[in-house]
């Protein structure tokens, strides 16, 4: 793990990492009980973290969006609503092969450092006005009922998070694949017992007939 002249240990989104060295990077902060502070902002970026990033990660997302679009006449752009700081989106973007808008309704809860191309915008908001083809939503506030309003209009979704830590449990009545990546990683897992708590769970994605076309 690197330091920079702040004492502070490198922003992990600063670029991607490969899966293995991400999962080492947090090893070594689970080990000092540095993993709390590090993900509120105590890395040299002052980054909030919920989800950590690396290229396996990201790339199993694009790819699943990228099929998304051969099952789903909507030629409309990808949207990525409540996010952040947008990184998610600019890690994707490279990947995708349709414009990605980045909203985020900015309400304050957290500390974060919001660029000014994420679009000052609630999640339903965001829906009604560029009607996306596919949304991605990444750990939703718990109890938040704005993924429940987007499956239920059918539009093609991927949920990034922990059930039982974000998003409203009712969610999960609905039809759903679960991804079972082998690349999640978030703030709240055990990095050195190797226990994971979040998934990609998918909605209103029908990817069998083009998986299957592979």
């Amino acid at each position: 793990m690197r330091y920079q002249q702040n004492d502070e240990p490198e922003d992990i989104h600063s670029k991607l990492m490969p899966y293995k060295k991400a999962l080492l990077f947090f090893e070594k902060l689970e080990r000092n009980g540095d993993v709390k502070s590090y993900c509120n902002g105590a890395n040299t970026s002052g980054r909030w973290i919920f989800q950590i990033y690396n290229k396996e990660f990201i790339s199993e997302i694009a790819t699943i969006i990228n099929r998304s679009f051969v099952m789903n006449e909507n030629d409309g752009p990808v949207l990525e609503i409540m996010s952040g700081d947008g990184r998610l989106t600019e890690f994707l973007q490279i990947l995708v092969k349709r414009k990605i808008i980045a909203t985020d309704a900015k309400d304050g809860r957290y500390n974060i450092a919001y660029p000014k191309w994420v679009e000052t915008l609630d999640a339903i908001e965001s829906v009604e006005k560029y009607q996306p083809s596919f949304v991605i939503l990444s750990w939703e506030p718990y109890l938040s009922i704005s993924g429940i309003e987007i499956v239920k209009r059918g539009i093609p979704m991927a949920w990034i998070g922990n059930p039982s830590m974000c998003g409203h449990p009712d969610l999960f009545d609905f039809p759903h694949t679960v991804v079972k990546s082998e690349y999640a990683l978030s703030r709240h897992d055990a990095f050195i017992e190797r226990k994971f708590k979040t998934d990609i769970y998918l909605f209103n994605c029908n990817l069998e007939r083009e998986t299957k076309s592979q």
